[in-house]
């Protein structure tokens, strides 16, 4: 009996093992395409495998349903015309209201212009509060030491440095003096569902399938995109050998671009327009492209054809 009991022991032991070898493998910082993109939209990441690491496509189908005469914010709908509500704002969202432009509905916010402070002296630095757009004044110490710290998590942090606490990863956290390990204001703030929050600056660029953009170095699946690329009238899917880059390519798994449809491995025709100069696009995981920029090395962005173009 006590050899039976062993034998399970070991055997539970190694699914245990197991799962925790799957999860330290499984790194989905690295899966392919836009994934923070997917997220901030709420997209529903699917799977080819329940054991997969990586989604092999994002199911965005309720963004689609979104009305365009109304604007979105952290999971919340708004008429035109509404004000942005507190719960739903970031420190810098000032007189945010849903307005119509440009065929759709989004949100204008005041403009901040927060004092811009060349910090040039080591023992100088800008203090920050979560709960405040702008940083403060410099500070300038004698004494480098005497900058209040905070200790979170066994970590050290200097006053105006940023941290999330393991133990509530939904808030941003700023250390500051008084902090006293209690995430509250002014050091922390719950931080918004969404992070780059596409849908509240750029629901138009949504609607007409456009597709973020990156520079060459950021990372689709941790940055937030620098701008949006639109089909223009030039735009041309260059296909390419599905079964030696997507074997098991299903007709699932397509990107949609403005009106082209692109299967996975299939480009877009680089140069066809402004915002296509040196940026290569490709479909990674559906339903939008990856789009990022050459590298100078590779591309040169001053040699473009010479037409008027605007996409």
């Amino acid at each position: 009996m006590g050899q039976i009991n062993i034998i399970i022991c070991v055997f539970f032991l190694s699914l245990i093992l197991a799962s925790i070898s799957a999860d330290r493998s499984c790194d989905k910082t690295k899966c392919p395409g836009p994934t923070l993109y997917y997220k901030d939209l709420g997209c529903k990441p699917l799977y080819k495998n329940p054991d997969d690491c990586c989604p092999y496509k994002y199911n965005c189908d309720e963004v689609k349903l979104r009305s365009s005469n109304k604007c979105y914010a952290n999971g919340h709908e708004y008429n035109i015309g509404q004000k942005l509500r507190k719960e739903d704002s970031n420190p810098c969202d000032i007189e945010c209201r849903c307005v119509r432009l440009g065929g759709s509905a989004r949100f204008m916010c005041a403009i901040v212009d927060c004092p811009y402070n060349y910090i040039h002296d080591p023992n100088c630095y800008l203090p920050r509060s979560a709960v405040e757009c702008c940083a403060g004044e410099p500070i300038c110490l004698q004494n480098p030491e005497d900058r209040p710290k905070c200790e979170v998590d066994g970590k050290i942090y200097r006053d105006g440095e940023k941290f999330t606490p393991k133990s509530e990863p939904h808030k941003q956290c700023i250390c500051g003096p008084g902090y006293k390990g209690e995430n509250i204001a002014p050091f922390c703030r719950v931080s918004l569902a969404s992070v780059c929050r596409p849908e509240f600056y750029h629901a138009n660029d949504i609607e007409k399938n456009c597709t973020p953009t990156y520079y060459h170095g950021q990372s689709p699946q941790s940055s937030c995109s620098v701008a949006y690329r639109c089909q223009n009238e030039h735009d041309v899917v260059i296909k390419h050998n599905r079964d030696a880059i997507a074997p098991q390519a299903d007709d699932d798994m397509v990107c949609q671009f403005g009106t082209l449809v692109m299967r996975y491995g299939d480009e877009l025709m680089q140069n066809t327009g402004y915002n296509s100069v040196c940026m290569r696009c490709v479909c990674e995981v559906g339903p939008v492209p990856t789009c990022t920029r050459l590298p100078d090395a590779e591309c040169d962005v001053t040699n473009h054809p010479q037409f008027d173009y605007y996409g």
